[in-house]
């Protein structure tokens, strides 16, 4: 058994593809294997692939599928995976040199199932910003954390041994399984620290200007995750707040696309209609119980001037 598996989705990326996979060569780990799996990129994505993997011929693996997205070619990696552990980068994205070695580590040391970390936001190549994952370090604040499947370490027993899988063809594929694979786990990690570079592209997924219908999946995936929390009632109210009905707000309200926030909106309030009793909401900022309260009585304009005054408030701040 290897020490860690990295799978790595690839589609359309060939601008991006050599940086991503130079840092995941550029590092102190030795027992590792690197499965790139082509989801039918129309680039030359592909002769990269091979061109890697003939150098490399003993760390990377390259597979070719037909295109399912980003959920469907991570489920296609997974059975494949010979690592104790495994995780996911995204192929615009690149993580920190050497940093594998130490992260294998802390999650043999401590018995791991998870190990989270920081993520950074690059902008341009020139802006990076540093986004703490977690606060406390408990199965909870998981919970609450940023769910993003590329900011962790798994052990590869969780997806293998209990079939967890991501949602095929649909957007927020992460937000639907990761904060629920606490259910699998009995120790959790964290490290402050930013390994993974996410590289900031206006027209991915988490910042489209324009409006797409498929940003209303996010219902679809707060009910996917809904069966895993059982135990984590308070944790998956808040997680719909923030998610399905500030989160889809932000998304929605700047396309004026009423009807379609209207329907997250009742969703959400269906689900959980005492949310404003929710210990993580009424910890919040005034500014964020402000516009929940507007969205509570569809003050939608109300909601677009605190967006515009919440950016302003930003690049003074910047």
């Amino acid at each position: 058994m290897k020490q860690l598996s990295i799978i790595v989705p690839i589609y359309n990326t060939e601008k991006y593809l050599r940086k991503c996979v130079d840092s995941l060569l550029e590092q102190d780990l030795d027992d590792y294997e690197i499965l790139l799996i082509n989801d039918s990129s129309p680039d030359s994505s592909i002769d990269i692939m091979k061109e890697y993997e003939e150098k490399f011929p003993n760390i990377i693996r390259i597979f070719s599928k037909e295109n399912g997205g980003l959920g469907d070619t991570r489920n296609f990696g997974i059975p494949y995976a010979k690592g104790k552990y495994v995780t996911f980068v995204d192929s615009d994205d690149y993580i920190k040199e050497n940093s594998l070695n130490r992260l294998c580590t802390k999650m043999d040391n401590e018995d791991l199932d998870i190990l989270v970390y920081d993520f950074v936001k690059e902008y341009d190549n020139v802006d990076f910003i540093h986004e703490q994952a977690m606060e406390i370090i408990d199965d909870k604040h998981y919970v609450l954390s940023t769910p993003n499947a590329c900011n962790k370490m798994f052990k590869t027993s969780i997806f293998q041994e209990n079939g967890v899988r991501f949602p095929t063809k649909i957007w927020y594929e992460d937000l639907a399984v990761i904060p629920g694979l606490v259910k699998y786990t009995k120790k959790i990690g964290y490290i402050h620290e930013g390994i993974y570079y996410y590289q900031f592209r206006s027209q991915s997924i988490m910042n489209q200007v324009k409006y797409n219908p498929k940003m209303l999946e996010m219902i679809n995936s707060i009910n996917n995750l809904s069966p895993y929390l059982d135990e984590y009632p308070l944790e998956l109210e808040f997680l719909s707040l923030h998610h399905l009905f500030y989160g889809s707000s932000l998304r929605l309200l700047p396309f004026k696309k009423y009807d379609e926030l209207e329907t997250c909106l009742k969703t959400h309030e269906n689900n959980f209609p005492n949310w404003d009793k929710n210990p993580y909401y009424n910890a919040k900022p005034k500014l964020y119980k402000l516009f929940c309260m507007c969205l509570k009585k569809r003050r939608f304009l109300c909601c677009r001037l605190l967006m515009w005054t919440r950016k302003i408030i930003s690049r003074r701040k910047s």
